[in-house]
């Protein structure tokens, strides 16, 4: 396996991609929200599950009204005919949205870091610190992240791996 290192950064629905030692890289990523909706058959009417619950679907988001949750997913494609290791997946969280902690999945092995200093820096949470409106130093919380950055571990050979996490809207 040779080992690339693959940095993509997400700002909106723009991507762009750098891989290390390639002219021309065959690795894209494309950015998509999606929002949390309730079903509806044909005539307008609620679809329910078999314990009466609306049934709820992630659709592509289209009008977002606060508190809506809104999950975010960035494909990383590789068209290579190489294993890619150490996938860097960067993307700003709008000041106007509000990570949701325990969000960041993916199928793919990954690890993920946060930034409360638009990108600049990323740690784990457990290495993170706001000056509060008192003037103290407090540990971030998930309020205060306004950057994600996931590593995925290894993108196979002409395959592609989704990586997400969700926001609310102020």
């Amino acid at each position: 396996m040779i080992k690339k290192i693959v940095v993509i950064c997400a700002v909106s629905l723009l991507a762009t991609v750098s891989a290390v030692a390639e002219e021309k890289p065959s690795v894209s990523m494309a950015t998509h929200s999606y929002q949390l909706t309730v079903v509806k058959d044909k005539k307008g009417k609620v679809v329910k599950d078999k314990k009466g619950k609306p049934v709820k679907k992630w659709l592509k988001a289209s009008k977002v009204v606060p508190s809506t949750v809104v999950k975010y997913v960035d494909t990383i494609t590789n068209d290579t005919d190489e294993t890619l290791t150490d996938a860097r997946v960067s993307n700003p969280i709008n000041e106007n949205l509000l990570f949701v902690e325990g969000s960041a999945a993916s199928k793919a092995k990954f690890s993920v870091k946060y930034s409360v200093d638009g990108g600049k820096h990323y740690d784990l949470p457990a290495h993170l610190f706001v000056i509060g409106k008192d003037k103290k130093k407090h540990q971030a919380q998930a309020k205060d992240y306004n950057a994600i950055e996931f590593v995925v571990a290894q993108v196979s050979a002409h395959s592609k791996v989704d990586v997400s996490f969700k926001v609310k809207l102020k």
